[in-house]
């Protein structure tokens, strides 16, 4: 396989896991846990795979098929006696290909252009103790030949985008049982994608095949989204189905990210959905949980929110696509228009925000913008540790929090930031230089300085210094945890200090209580933002 590309590319990655060819870290993506299951990826079927790096192996993937989740091996595993071993065990006799090690090569062209070539290797049981002996090796993968179903071996090809998903089949022309031509040439009975045209040929997908290949896609984008906290936008995987009806997916040929969906115009609804008719009466706990999140909305705003609880909807939801911005005061009654106590309390809430000075909405919502600054930057310095501990596991990551950023919360904020994450702090003894896995000290200056325009509050930071904490090689709790926690921590952070802001104008009532346990949530909050001792809020433009 080949493709041509320029070196410049004229596009940024959004994730280190972004690129084409083969996606050595995809196999890392399936074994990373869920934190909300602790679970790797489901149903997914990885043959074992052994990925090498600067010619040694880095990890070696295989699958537990009782549980349907994929494993990491490591340490004493990855040495040549036992990658031979296990290549070579459980081999048909009748049938010598073992393996298949694609590697990428990249030649300079000239003018700004390299070519890419995916080679393709394939050993026999005679080769593969030859081939973990070598001392030099590409970067590439070398995975177990999966014996196909049928007479012809045959891969199957899915390019997935969030809205539609092309599903194809190349099969080769030679059969797979010809013991005489697998000695001879391996290489012309095994390709189909990644070999020349003439040896195999388009064939068919049916429909329960295709249909068990986008619930895999689907496990796979939910897991990602869930470990990464981002969108996958487009990505191209190769499978083959074995002789059981397993479909194993062999490995990830590109893959695009991105911070959210792109939206686009609403498209035709060609799969609706139905459900059986909300039963009469008393309203059922799903009735009440609705009206709860969507007051919830009303006052906090929360976008994640309103994607995870409220978007979706639900069977027994009868609330129209085009009512659910809640921006609209034909909306915000709706909501409202069947509610008691609490729904009542939550109205009067709504129309108090109305209400407020338009000196006091402005500083909220630039209080808003300054918060999202602030969570994206920590949002990029652990996508930075996640990508320095999958090839340095020997050295600390340091989290440079930016001077604009230290500006914002505070260096005793910042501090007790890092001391609930257990973060200690590194000391600095002379300006930050650029680092292999830190934060130019341009590159800080850069984005202080992008903030002080967007955010016109923070005013000049000539001569700070960011503040600089390590994350230790060997630090248990999970970077995706640690992640959600410092999210958790700066939400709370800043919500104190919007009600600071409001109770400086006279927001709430004294004595006035929200029903249900609202007074006891409001005390819990007033407890934590006393604890973090957050600074108290004066007017300015942010």
């Amino acid at each position: 396989m080949k493709s041509n590309r320029k070196k410049e590319k004229s596009w940024m990655k959004n994730h280190p896991m972004e690129g084409d060819d083969i996606i050595t870290s995809f196999y890392d993506l399936l074994c990373k846990r869920d934190p909300k299951t602790m679970k790797p990826c489901r149903n997914v079927f990885v043959p074992d795979t052994v990925v090498y790096e600067h010619n040694f192996p880095r990890g070696w993937y295989t699958t537990d098929v009782k549980a349907r989740e994929v494993m990491r091996r490591q340490g004493k595993d990855l040495d040549a006696a036992t990658i031979e071993f296990g290549f070579s065990r459980d081999v048909a006799e009748n049938f010598p290909i073992v393996a298949t090690y694609l590697s990428i090569h990249e030649e300079n062209l000239g003018n700004g252009v390299t070519e890419t070539t995916t080679r393709v290797q394939v050993l026999n049981k005679e080769d593969i103790g030859a081939f973990v002996a070598r001392k030099s090796k590409n970067n590439g993968i070398l995975q177990r030949f999966v014996f196909p179903k049928g007479y012809h071996n045959n891969v199957i090809k899915v390019v997935w985008s969030p809205r539609i998903a092309i599903i194809q089949r190349r099969k080769n022309k030679y059969p797979i049982k010809d013991r005489k031509r697998a000695e001879i040439d391996p290489f012309a009975i095994t390709v189909t994608y990644e070999g020349p045209e003439y040896l195999s040929e388009e064939s068919g997908v049916s429909a329960h095949v295709a249909f068990e290949v986008k619930n895999i896609c689907a496990e796979i984008i939910k897991h990602f989204f869930h470990t990464e906290h981002k969108y996958i936008t487009r990505m191209v995987l190769y499978f083959k189905g074995d002789g059981k009806d397993r479909l194993w997916l062999l490995w990830c040929g590109s893959l695009r990210v991105a911070e959210r969906i792109v939206p686009s115009n609403m498209p035709m609804n060609l799969a609706p959905r139905f459900g059986e008719p909300a039963r009469e009466g008393a309203l059922s706990e799903r009735e009440m949980l609705r009206r709860v999140d969507k007051a919830y909305y009303v006052i906090t705003r929360d976008g994640p929110f309103y994607e995870t609880y409220i978007r979706g909807g639900d069977s027994h939801s009868n609330v129209s696509s085009g009512k659910r911005s809640f921006r609209g005061v034909d909306t915000r009654d709706s909501l409202f228009a069947d509610g008691g106590e609490l729904d009542s309390f939550y109205a009067k809430k709504v129309n108090e925000e109305e209400n407020l000075p338009t000196e006091l909405k402005d500083h909220l919502e630039d209080m808003k913008n300054v918060e999202e600054m602030v969570l994206e930057t920590f949002r990029d310095i652990f996508y930075n540790a996640y990508s320095h501990f999958l090839s340095a596991t020997d050295r600390p990551f340091d989290v440079v929090v930016p001077p604009n950023v230290v500006n914002v919360l505070s260096p005793a904020s910042t501090s007790e930031l890092m001391k609930f994450l257990k973060l200690g702090r590194k000391l600095i003894a002379e300006p930050l230089m650029q680092g292999e896995n830190g934060i130019p000290s341009d590159a800080a200056a850069e984005g202080t300085e992008a903030a002080h325009a967007s955010s016109g509050q923070m005013g000049p930071v000539a001569g700070e210094q960011p503040m600089v904490f390590a994350i230790p090689e060997k630090f248990y709790t999970p970077l995706s945890m640690l992640s959600n926690k410092a999210e958790e921590w700066i939400r709370a952070h800043f919500n104190g200090r919007r009600e600071e802001a409001r109770k400086g104008h006279g927001g709430q009532a004294e004595g006035e209580q929200p029903p249900d346990g609202g007074s006891a949530e409001r005390d819990e909050r007033k407890t934590d933002s006393s604890s973090a001792q957050r600074p108290s809020v004066s007017y300015v433009n942010m």
